[in-house]
Formats: C-alpha cells, structure tokens, sequence
C-alpha cells in the first residue's frame, strides 16, 4: 500500500521543528559558549537531545538562508535574555520566516495543495499548535474517519487503511479505542464528519489530506481543541 504523504504541521513537526532547535542551539553555544547542559535548560530540551543537535545527528533539514540564520541568531539572544518565556513564540516566528521563503518546501521538495490552509500558531496553553495538532488532534480525526468508514460504508480495516494511507494495525488501534483516545462530542464537526467519509470515498488520492486540514481547521475554530489536547 501507498502510505499518505505529510500533512503540512507533521512535515513541520518532523521535519523543520528539529532543524529550527538544533540552529537554536549551536547559536546558543556560539554566541554564549553555553555548555550542553546549559542550553539544554534554556531551550527545555535533554542534554543528550542537544548533543545530537550539535553533532548533526538530529534536525536533517538544513537551513541555508542567511538572512534566517541571522534571524535565529537573534532569537537565540531574545531566548537567553528573556528565558522561556519567548522560547515558543521565537520558534514559531522562525518557522513562519522559512514558510515565506518556501525553504520548507523547496528543501525537499515538498508541495503543499493549495486546498490547505495551515498556520504554524501559538495556542493559549503556551504550546506551539502544529505539535499539538499532529500528537493530539490528528489520531482522534483518524479515529473517527476509521470509524465512519467502516460503520456508514462497511469497509473492512484493510480498505480503510488504503483509503486513509495508513497501516492496518493502525486502523485497529483507532477503532479499538487504543489510539485517538479522547472523544470528539460536539455533533457539528461529528456531521462534518461523515461528509467527509463519503467525500473520501468518492475522491481522490488527495481527497484524505484535504478533509484531514479540513476536520482540524473546524476544530480550531470551534474552540474545543483544549478538550482534545
């Protein structure tokens, strides 16, 4: 089977999240000379993560741009002088800086659809939302297409794995209960829903990413995602 391609906030999460704290952390130990064990506590990493950074064996997407370096470099003093009370919000400015220049995209060639539309945000909880998005919310949207699917369309877990560009045993561990544990209650994006399974059955082979983008952009909007995370 043919595994879906990234979302654009899980290509963001694996991808360009590492590389932005790996920067952060040699801009760190050049301007400060900070030990491992130091910048590990500025950035509220492990020490053994920054070791990895430092030695380019974590954060494989490289950033060339000069004028984004430049711009970490300048984060890297906001979050030593301001503690980590900036440290979110610099990381988000960093990787909304690489959207603009399309580095995200060109450095592995990654095409995001034009029928997604998502924004790399702070939430109130002071957490960056793509990783609260690609760890919370998408296995709960999963859960529930898995779920329609096979009771609106009765679908077997194999099909639905093709449709959803997930593994079978993924596609039990939603329907199970044992993965996307929290409940969506709230009966509107619950209809939306279904639309979405019966559009995923008609469509394409992008239709799944486009109604994924779809769900969670409802469940932005609609206030709940607290719940959910």
């Amino acid at each position: 089977m043919e595994y879906m391609e990234k979302l654009p906030c899980e290509y963001v999460v694996w991808n360009v999240l590492p590389s932005i704290k790996k920067e952060l952390a040699k801009s760190i130990n050049k301007i400060f000379n900070f030990n491992q064990k130091k910048i590990a506590k500025i950035l509220n990493l492990t020490p053994s993560a920054i070791s990895q950074y430092l030695s380019n064996k974590r954060g494989f997407f490289e950033i060339t741009d000069k004028n984004i370096l430049l711009e970490i470099d300048k984060s890297a003093k906001i979050i030593v002088e301001n503690g980590k009370s900036k440290l979110i919000r610099e990381t988000c400015r960093i990787c909304n800086l690489l959207k603009s220049t399309k580095m995200s995209s060109t450095n592995e060639e990654y095409n995001i659809p034009d029928e997604i539309i998502c924004e790399t945000e702070v939430c109130n909880t002071n957490e960056i939302l793509c990783e609260t998005t690609v760890w919370n919310i998408l296995p709960i949207i999963r859960k529930e297409f898995a779920k329609n699917l096979i009771k609106k369309h009765n679908l077997s877990q194999k099909k639905v794995a093709n449709l959803l560009g997930i593994t079978e045993p993924s596609v039990s561990r939603y329907v199970t209960g044992k993965r996307g544990y929290k409940a969506i209650s709230n009966k509107k994006i619950l209809k939306e829903i279904q639309i979405s399974t019966d559009r995923i059955i008609e469509g394409n082979d992008k239709t799944v990413m486009v109604e994924i983008c779809r769900i969670c952009n409802l469940i932005k909007s609609s206030q709940i995602i607290k719940k959910l995370s």
